[in-house]
C-alpha cells in the first residue's frame, strides 16, 4: 500500500500505456463500436456497470452474477448537435462460491441503483466526444452462504452504504476505441474509513472480424483509498461478441482483476483473479 504521492510514478505509467494502445488502435482498427444500443456504451472493464452474465474466477473457485440493467428513459436535443440522454441504473453483484454438483451458495450481494445523464458531440469526423454523469446508492450485504450454521464466522455483517457522484469525460476515436477519465466523489459514506475521491482513466474499444463477430476489450483502473492509504485497482476484460441483430447478441470474455474488492463486504480487503464468462448484450 502507498500513499498518493507515492502513487505518482505508477499513474504515469499507467496513463502512458494507454496512450500508446490507444494510439495504435486509432490507426488499425475497423470503425465499429458495437455492443449493446445505449446513448453512452457502458465502460467495458467497469466492475460497476450494469450487465447480465457471469464470471467463473480460476484462482479462488468464485463465481460472479450480475443482474441487472441500465436504461435510456428520455433523449433531449439542447441544440441541434448536442443530445442528452437521461436514464436510470438497477443492478445487483453478486458472489457465489462453487460447491460442485451446480450448488452455488450465495456469500454476498451488492445492490446499485441511481439515475444517469449523459451527451455526445462530433468534435471532428474521426473524434466523438461524450460526458456522462451518475448520481447513485449502492449497499452491500453478507448472505446465507457465507454462514456455517446461521453464523458468519469468517466475517462479521457491517453497514455498508455509499451515495455518490461520477462523472465520466470520453474521446471515442473512429467509432474504434475510446479512452476515458473520471472522479467518483462519495458524499456519504459508512464506513467512514473510505477516502471520498475515486479517481478513475481507462480504455475500450472495438474490432470488427466478420458481419456479426467483434473483439472487444476494455482496460479500467481506479485509486481507492481507507484511512488516507491508497491503492490502484486494475479491471481487464476482453472477448468475442457474437451480434445476432442491432448490436445484440452474446459476449464471451477472459477477465482479469487486481486491487480492492469490489464487493462491499470485502472492500478493505484484495482480490486477485483470472475468469471467464458471459454477458446478454441488449
Amino acid at each position: 500500500m502507498l500513499r498518493l504521492t507515492e502513487y505518482k510514478n505508477d499513474l504515469q505509467r499507467v496513463i502512458c500505456h494507454i496512450a500508446l494502445v490507444s494510439a495504435v488502435a486509432v490507426f488499425s482498427l475497423t470503425p465499429c463500436f458495437a455492443l449493446g444500443n445505449l446513448f453512452f456504451k457502458p465502460l467495458s472493464a467497469n466492475p460497476l456497470e450494469a450487465r447480465i452474465g457471469t464470471m467463473y474466477q480460476f484462482d479462488d473457485n468464485k463465481l460472479r452474477l450480475d443482474i441487472g440493467n441500465s436504461i435510456d428513459l428520455q433523449t433531449i436535443n439542447l441544440t441541434d448537435s448536442l443530445p442528452l440522454s437521461l436514464g436510470t441504473d438497477f443492478f445487483t453483484l453478486t458472489r457465489l462460491r462453487s460447491e460442485g454438483k451446480l450448488k452455488f451458495p450465495v456469500e454476498t450481494a451488492d445492490f446499485y441503483f441511481g439515475i444517469n445523464g449523459a451527451i455526445k458531440r462530433n468534435l471532428n469526423e474521426n473524434v466523438e466526444g461524450s460526458i456522462r454523469l451518475r448520481i447513485a446508492h449502492i449497499s452491500s450485504h453478507l448472505v446465507d452462504g457465507y454462514a456455517s450454521d446461521s453464523v458468519f464466522v469468517r466475517q462479521k455483517p457491517f453497514v455498508y452504504s455509499r451515495e455518490f457522484a461520477e462523472g465520466i469525460v470520453a474521446a471515442e476515436f473512429s467509432h474504434s476505441v475510446r479512452f476515458y477519465a473520471g472522479l467518483t466523489f462519495l458524499w456519504a459514506t459508512q464506513p467512514r474509513s473510505a477516502n471520498r475521491f475515486i479517481p478513475q482513466l481507462g480504455f475500450d474499444g472495438s474490432h470488427k472480424i466478420s458481419s456479426s463477430l467483434f473483439i472487444n476489450f476494455g482496460y479500467d483502473f481506479k485509486v481507492f483509498g481507507i484511512n488516507d492509504i491508497y491503492t490502484g485497482v486494475h479491471a481487464l476484460q476482453a472477448g468475442v461478441f457474437l451480434e445476432t441483430s442491432n448490436n445484440k447478441g452474446y459476449l464471451l470474455s477472459l477477465y482479469c482483476y487486481r486491487g480492492r474488492s469490489v464487493h462491499g463486504m470485502f472492500f478493505n480487503q484484495e482480490d486477485t483473479y483470472f475468469g471467464t464468462g458471459f454477458q446478454v448484450i441488449f
